[in-house]
């Protein structure tokens, strides 16, 4: 099959690595990245690597490729992904979240550019570029014990890191944003000490802000992923709700933690007719992903 161009480009020219991205989609440098630079991510849909851009003191980057139909997906949802992905570009759709979050003041990466391309298969896949966050690992790193903090102050930083997790967090929902996928993968802990929050394609505004009670309750179901034991979580609401911290919304958002959003699966797991799937007892014992 003959190699097809990039097409849908969208290049960020108010960046000033504008011209070494055109230059970069120009050249055969993202149709096949090497393999042995791929990043670990849980969603087989992407795949990301780190490179640099050809310039002097090349900007180092992420290139995060959304595949249209992922060979690892059950037939099912292999054509979910598929229909969303042509319906609603992901590349596309991150790009303008996180130009959303940066003029929220949310810090959030950096996007450069993004198109599409079809590879070994029929449908385009979709491509992002952007430039990369100076940052030592993930919330969910410190999690791991993987960002090298000592098991003696591990408590102390995760106590630290929930704070700062809830004020980032109230400050994305009083701005009229939700992300829909606030795991603690999806923190960055930045050279500079704040958190930068990626995976930025769930962005998207809210209505019902003239209903601030409403709009609290359906805010709380933004945090259904936020994998934190029970403890810390019960910190995160506290200092999340400051003063309107009540038992009532523990209680929504423990609704929203058990399946809020699929009423008729919580219903049968209320009634004991259905088991929590695997992937919710292992976020429970592993965290998120990293990136």
């Amino acid at each position: 099959m003959s190699r097809a161009c990039a097409s849908h480009v969208l290049v960020l020219d108010d960046q000033p690595e504008a011209a070494a991205v055109r230059k970069f989609i120009a050249s055969d440098r993202w149709r096949a990245p090497p393999p042995d630079t791929r990043l670990a991510t849980r969603n087989p849909r992407y795949e990301i690597h780190p490179l640099a851009l050809e310039e002097p003191g090349g900007t180092p980057c992420i290139l995060k490729i959304a595949r249209a139909a992922p060979a690892a997906y059950r037939w099912s949802r292999r054509l979910n992904a598929l229909v969303s992905h042509c319906l609603r570009d992901p590349s596309r759709r991150a790009l303008r979240g996180a130009r959303l979050l940066a003029e929220r003041g949310i810090p959030t990466l950096r996007p450069l550019a993004c198109w599409k391309a079809r590879g070994a298969g029929f449908w385009s896949d979709s491509y992002l570029l952007y430039a990369r966050i100076p940052a030592c690992g993930s919330v969910r790193d410190v999690q791991l014990d993987r960002a090298g903090i000592p098991p003696a102050e591990k408590d102390r930083a995760l106590a630290q890191l929930t704070d700062r997790l809830a004020d980032l967090v109230a400050a994305l929902h009083r701005s009229g944003l939700r992300h829909d996928d606030l795991a603690c993968g999806n923190f960055l802990i930045g050279d500079d000490g704040r958190l930068h929050l990626i995976d930025v394609d769930h962005v998207r505004a809210v209505r019902w802000r003239r209903f601030p009670r409403l709009k609290r309750f359906f805010d709380l179901g933004d945090l259904r992923r936020l994998n934190l034991d029970e403890p810390l979580r019960r910190a995160f609401l506290r200092r999340y709700l400051g003063d309107a911290d009540s038992a009532f919304w523990w209680r929504v958002q423990q609704f929203w933690r058990d399946g809020g959003n699929r009423p008729f699966r919580w219903l049968l797991r209320r009634l004991g007719l259905r088991r929590p799937s695997a992937r919710a007892d292992a976020a429970q014992i592993c965290p998120n992903k990293t990136t």
